[in-house]
């Protein structure tokens, strides 16, 4: 059986100080992944391994606010193990808080790791609790999951699995180009006169961002990671955060200034957004903003806001994500794991933690979730549909794998910050470049 979500706060001193129950909406849409079967990817189907009849209570952590896609999968899991109690729990703070509460009496048998956390020796108490996923005598098959979104750590294990896997590209409004007459863009120059001409007609801006430094990896994520693929020898100077590193930024900051300049980006209107993505969504939706530059984890949250627009209910719209492309190679997918679990080693509970994941580490399982969520799937069938339609046209020889160009997220920090200074005029190409390892959020 399910229990409610619960919300918690959390504080240092390990204890939880208060628990509120939190209502949450079913969230309608459906994501970039298509159903496949699990014997179509070549697993078995999944089947009970404990006894039917085991009572206890499953809990997982994480940052959400809420999860309804995985209380969906809670009531699957039920029908195998009806005497089960699983419950999703939000920490606030989660990042600073989750190893803390590992260690307390209120530990979950589930939480959210990311990738971050392996190079940061900040979370090694973190770690100590993971399961290795990985070990054959779990029995957890995860030759469904795409290999470059499986984390591993220096001694080979497995101590978390992707749950979705997330991109970067514009949200469409797919009736303002069609209204206008004008292509969605699929190269730099495309992008540059679809710009140009949404100005002429008068929009408030051809693209909308949330103009703070984490933001800007949307923009110079396609640049960053493809510039590092192609010279593999820049990924180690960068990782080390070596000063003369910062001149490879400088292709990427030439094209973020090149689209301030041009008024592809109106910082004035962008400044307007006060709460990050949620404004930038329902700001979206007032019907007169072309593009907004945005990650899947954020176009994951606009179906269940379209009610809470009433511009867009008024007067509802077709949008998509569509791939965004600063070069006029052809647009990419950046492939990325977004919400990865982990199990607690240390849980009363471990078996049947374990059995949940054996049963979520499916293709069917993994596509359904996605689908809920309205996020990337990260199984090896990957496809596209509906909100993540525009990317089936995006060539296979143009997905990068982020974790496979090897990139720290210390490196990354400096172009999105880097990247950000340069647009707001707080620093010029070569002032933002001389900074390189200097940064952080």
């Amino acid at each position: 059986m399910r229990k409610p979500i619960v919300r918690c706060l959390l504080v240092l001193s390990i204890a939880l100080v208060s628990v509120a129950l939190a209502a949450c909406a079913a969230s309608p849409g459906s994501s970039g992944s298509a159903t496949s079967s699990t014997q179509a990817s070549g697993q078995k189907s999944f089947s009970p391994t404990l006894d039917t009849a085991t009572k206890c209570t499953i809990s997982v952590a994480g940052s959400y606010d809420n999860f309804e896609a995985l209380e969906a999968e809670f009531d699957k899991f039920n029908a195998h193990y009806p005497n089960v109690e699983l419950s999703y729990t939000k920490i606030d703070d989660y990042n600073n808080l989750i190893s803390t509460t590992l260690s307390s009496d209120n530990a979950p048998d589930i939480f959210f790791a990311q990738d971050f956390m392996l190079e940061n020796t900040s979370y090694d108490a973190l770690f100590k609790h993971a399961e290795d996923l990985s070990d054959p005598a779990l029995n957890i098959d995860l030759s469904c999951v795409r290999p470059s979104l499986l984390s591993k750590d220096k001694s080979g294990a497995c101590p978390m699995v992707p749950i979705f896997s997330s991109t970067s590209g514009i949200l469409v409004n797919e009736d303002l180009f069609k209204k206008e007459g004008i292509s969605v863009p699929t190269t730099y120059d495309e992008l540059l006169a679809a710009c140009d001409a949404f100005n002429k007609a008068g929009y408030p801006t051809p693209i909308l961002t949330y103009n703070v430094p984490s933001s800007y990896g949307n923009l110079v994520g396609e640049l960053m990671y493809g510039d590092a693929l192609k010279h593999p020898e820049s990924v180690e100077k960068l990782n080390a955060l070596d000063p003369s590193a910062g001149e490879y930024m400088r292709p990427v900051l030439a094209k973020v200034d090149d689209m301030v300049k041009r008024g592809c980006i109106k910082l004035d209107v962008c400044n307007e957004l006060k709460d990050g993505y949620n404004a930038l969504i329902l700001r979206f939706f007032e019907g007169d903003i072309p593009m907004a530059l945005i990650s899947a984890d954020t176009a994951s949250g606009t179906a269940k806001r379209e009610s809470q627009s009433e511009a867009f209910t008024a007067h509802p719209f077709s949008y998509a994500l569509h791939p965004l492309t600063l070069t006029d190679e052809g647009a990419c997918l950046l492939d990325k794991p977004s919400v990865q679990f982990a199990v607690n080693k240390d849980s009363k509970n471990l078996d049947m933690a374990n059995e949940f994941m054996r049963f979520l580490m499916t293709s069917q399982e993994l596509n359904d979730i996605a689908r809920a969520k309205r996020l990337l799937t990260v199984t090896t069938d990957l496809s596209y549909d509906g909100m993540y339609a525009p990317f089936s046209k995006v060539d296979p020889s143009r997905i990068i794998a982020t974790r496979e160009v090897g990139l720290s997220d210390d490196a990354t920090i400096q172009y999105r910050v880097a990247a950000y200074q340069v647009a707001n005029g707080a620093a010029s190409i070569d002032e933002a470049i001389a900074g390189y390892g200097t940064y952080s959020l």
